[in-house]
This record gives C-alpha cells, structure tokens and sequence, in this order.
C-alpha cells in the first residue's frame, strides 16, 4: 500500500511541476529556477575580439610611423582630385589634416 501512496505521490509532484511554472505569451517561464542561465555567446565572441583588436591596437600605436601626408599638402592639392591616394592615409592622420586645416580656416572651433 505504502509503495501505491509514493507512485501517487511523485506522479503529482511531477504534474505539479510542470504546471507551477506556466509560460506567458512570450514563450518563457514565469519562474527560471529550473532553467539554465541564458549564456549570450554572441557577446562573449564580441568581446573576446575586441579584447583582441585592442591588444594589436595598442601594439601599433607603439610604432612610429612617418606621416603620408606632406607637410607641405593643402586641403586643394589633396582632395580637389578624385583620383585615389598612392597608398592608404590612417584615418587618425587625415583628421588630423582636416582639424589642422580647419581651424586656419575658421570653420572648426
């Protein structure tokens, strides 16, 4: 009799669990203490590569590269072509280049 009443019993602990936590309209469960915590692995590859990109970053910053623009460039000689540069101009130079010109210009405060 004893062994009827626990098969009972487990097979309502059983219902009951599967209806205790019922799942809204978004498809979640009301409660998450049966589910696993969500893992965002999207994030995690994100910052892993960016951790990465930094650490090369601050390994280029270290050399010392001489400038591709010339000292001697005006903003006409420069971009009033459209044909494409010798080699490619680092973006941190040519702001530099437009802030410099700028501002003799009156037009970057």
């Amino acid at each position: 009799m004893e062994m009827e009443n626990s098969g009972v019993q487990s097979q309502k602990s059983i219902s009951s669990v599967s209806t205790s936590n019922p799942v809204d309209s978004h498809g979640t469960s009301g409660s998450t203490s049966n589910t696993p915590e969500f893992v965002n692995h999207g994030l995690l590859l994100w910052n892993q590569t960016r951790s990465q990109w930094l650490a090369n970053r601050s390994q280029h910053q270290t050399q010392l590269r001489e400038p591709r623009i010339s000292w001697n460039a005006t903003y006409e000689s420069l971009l009033s072509t459209n044909k494409p540069f010798r080699q490619p101009i680092p973006l941190p130079e040519m702001i530099d280049f437009l802030v410099d010109i700028w501002e003799q210009e009156g037009l970057y405060d």
